[in-house]
């Protein structure tokens, strides 16, 4: 399906699940090459920068993140920019471009201005596009910090799936972006000889908008470092001092076992068989209990 936005001397033509009509048209209304055109048919596996003539094709992967889904998978945008038309191709529907053909309609994300290039066009939805990672990396900061209340309030052993999922989600947005910096720059370079020397000044605003989103993920991505090394080290404390105890009250049990079998024996001095004969027995487990007590103590094992 093809929507054209015309946009004074600018045309920017959306393409969603293109078919074999619609590539013939892009070649014959908007004079897409054909070579180029092809690739649009289907999705790629990698993100690249290719020069065709007169425009430039790119693909770029950015990560798709509902917020109800625990894993982030990846949203395909190809771009073909030419001087006065910008071509995005896409399989699927994607919000920040429905968004963007709104603000393009009153024509505000333009500023009114005549000189502008598909290149310009090109700068402004990625723009839209990392913001809208940017506040998606923002909330799940909130969440990691959530995590970390938790960790804290003695709930490790349940923060240990948390942890895991959210460094899952950080690598699912390090893999999708992980080709950005080398094809923005790549274009960066590339646009100038279309577009000439008015085109640095949008590229250094999409790769300043994109060195936020790496900052922002190398960030998240220590704190959760840090989370699960502090997380580790908490239930593995709480597991030896459990497991302390337990030691404690295996080599109390035993012996004072053994003791109450060997004075219970018939062989044993008769004042432990006697009417008072049990309570005999209890008052010396007992004493022997109170000075293990002591000793332990003594010792700081408890």
């Amino acid at each position: 399906m093809i929507t054209v936005h015309r946009l004074k001397a600018l045309t920017w033509v959306d393409v969603e699940n293109p078919t074999r009509e619609d590539i013939q048209a892009l070649i014959a209304d908007y004079k897409v090459h054909p070579a180029c055109a092809e690739e649009l048919l289907t999705p790629s596996e990698r993100a690249k920068v290719d020069t065709y003539e007169d425009s430039l094709y790119l693909v770029l992967h950015y990560p798709d993140h509902p917020a109800k889904n625990r894993r982030i998978g990846e949203i395909e945008i190809n771009f073909v920019v030419m001087k006065d038309v910008l071509v995005t191709v896409h399989y699927q529907p994607i919000d920040i471009l429905i968004e963007f053909s709104e603000q393009v309609k009153v024509d505000s994300v333009l500023d009114r201005n005549d000189h502008l290039t598909g290149g310009h066009l090109f700068f402004q939805i990625n723009n839209l596009l990392y913001h809208e990672l940017i506040e998606e990396l923002e909330g799940m900061h909130a969440e990691i910090k959530k995590v970390e209340a938790q960790i804290f309030a003695g709930h490790e052993l349940r923060m240990v799936e948390e942890i895991s999922t959210f460094q899952r989600k950080v690598l699912d947005f390090r893999q999708a972006l992980r080709y950005h910096s080398t094809v923005l720059k790549s274009f960066e370079t590339r646009s100038r000889q279309l577009f000439g020397e008015t085109a640095d000044s949008y590229a250094d605003l999409v790769l300043g908008e994109y060195t936020k989103v790496q900052s922002l993920l190398e960030n998240e991505r220590d704190l959760l470092k840090e989370l699960r090394e502090t997380n580790d080290s908490l239930l593995t404390a709480k597991n030896n001092d459990v497991t302390k105890k337990l030691t404690l009250m295996a080599f109390v049990t035993f012996p004072l076992t053994l003791i109450a079998i060997l004075l219970g024996l018939e062989d044993s001095p008769r004042i432990f068989h006697g009417p008072d004969g049990f309570w005999v027995i209890v008052g010396i487990l007992l004493v022997l209990l109170i000075l293990m007590h002591g000793y332990f103590n003594y010792k700081k094992w408890i």
